[in-house]
């Protein structure tokens, strides 16, 4: 099947993350777009990326693409839609039935229509308008848990209408119990990981280890532990062709390179301290999970050679203290030496700050904030 039925999507910077770790599943893969790689495959391999990739937000099947210069061309177009005959039941005139609630969010770049709410109503009504052509009636929108969670793009005057198989965003892994200031998100914290090199063996150690994002994800590659193992809702649950693919899945091996591993994680705070154990811990992860309160400049880690993960204060996160970045250097190289370390860094002027050179430096966003991730070998 051709790359391109299906779209995995992504913080902007990790396309290429994003695109190896959907080869590494099998899977063709097509250009990488901002912010999403498409691929081919069947309902089942949209069903294992859904569960087994981490540095994913979303999987969304392709429904329909089309040109919208304007309101009248997005209304009629998304009307003849609903209106549709269709052969396949994942085609856009049998998904959108009356029997099935749906809720769609649009999003715009450089096309004449710019208000994405007023996109957004205008093809929600030309679904409900196409329905009752149809079938006399129409379905119900439910913005909370809608059978069809439908995505509208318009990207210079062109429409893409996709179906949202995931609900939630892939980065709400579940673990999270408890949070502290700015924390990093799940699926970035993975990329992180899975773009240093790491081969998911030896100690982990983050000495600033906030709520212990990091540490997760970091468990869960060197355990061969699904990132999202811990869901209990999925956006594919109701629709036609997905029944038992999950179950089919979960039975599959994901590949454990390290089933001793330890992590070791550190914080000043001892707020951070007490969330990053609860969360551990609803991460199945406490067994194998030590966690300090103290300075990270007195933390003294385990013998090595393994990983260290560190996402230090930086600007408008949090206030830096003067300093933090030529210490924090000097830490790395006194006392992890033959280490990989891996840093969040918020400003490259940061990086420069450390007194290394990384081997990589990937630009990412955190949120809103633009942030780089920078990957050196401690030799």
């Amino acid at each position: 099947m051709s790359a391109g039925r299906w779209v995995a999507t992504c913080a902007r910077g990790l396309e290429a993350v994003l695109e190896a770790e959907l080869r590494a599943l099998g899977l063709e893969t097509g250009p990488a777009e901002t912010g999403g790689v498409p691929f081919g495959g069947d309902e089942r391999d949209a069903v294992r990326a859904c569960w087994r990739l981490r540095s994913a937000n979303r999987v969304l099947l392709r429904l329909a693409s089309f040109p919208a210069p304007d309101d009248q061309a997005l209304y009629q177009a998304m009307r003849a839609l609903a209106e549709a005959y269709a052969f396949s039941p994942l085609a856009p005139g049998a998904l959108l039935h009356p029997d099935r609630s749906f809720a769609i969010a649009a999003t715009s770049s450089r096309s004449a229509l710019t208000d994405t709410r007023w996109i957004a109503l205008k093809a929600k009504d030309a679904i409900a308008d196409g329905q009752r052509a149809r079938h006399g009636r129409r379905a119900d929108v439910d913005r909370e848990r809608p059978d069809l969670a439908l995505r509208l793009r318009l990207q210079e005057d062109r429409a893409t209408l996709l179906l949202d198989l995931v609900g939630e965003p892939l980065d709400r892994r579940g673990y999270r119990v408890e949070t502290t200031a700015a924390p990093v998100r799940e699926q970035l914290a993975a990329a992180a990981l899975l773009a240093s090199g790491w081969d998911g063996r030896g100690p982990v150690v983050d000495p600033m280890c906030g709520s212990g994002t990091f540490l997760a994800e970091a468990g869960a590659i060197a355990l061969g532990l699904a990132p999202n193992r811990l869901r209990r809702r999925w956006g594919f649950d109701a629709l036609p062709g997905f029944a038992g693919l999950l179950d089919e899945v979960r039975r599959e091996t994901i590949p454990a390179p390290d089933p001793e591993a330890r992590l070791y994680g550190n914080d000043l705070e001892p707020a951070a301290v007490a969330a990053a154990t609860r969360n551990l811990e609803a991460a199945g992860l406490a067994d194998r999970t030590t966690i300090t309160a103290g300075d990270a400049f007195d933390f003294t880690p385990p013998p090595g050679p393994g990983l260290v993960v560190v996402n230090p204060p930086y600007g408008e996160r949090i206030a830096e203290p003067a300093g933090l970045w030529r210490r924090l250097g000097d830490l790395l190289k006194q006392r992890y030496a033959g280490w990989k370390a891996v840093l969040l860094a918020g400003d490259p002027a940061l990086g420069k700050q450390l007194g290394l050179r990384p081997a990589r430096r990937i630009p990412v966003w955190n949120g809103p904030l633009e942030a780089r991730v920078l990957v050196v070998d401690l030799w």
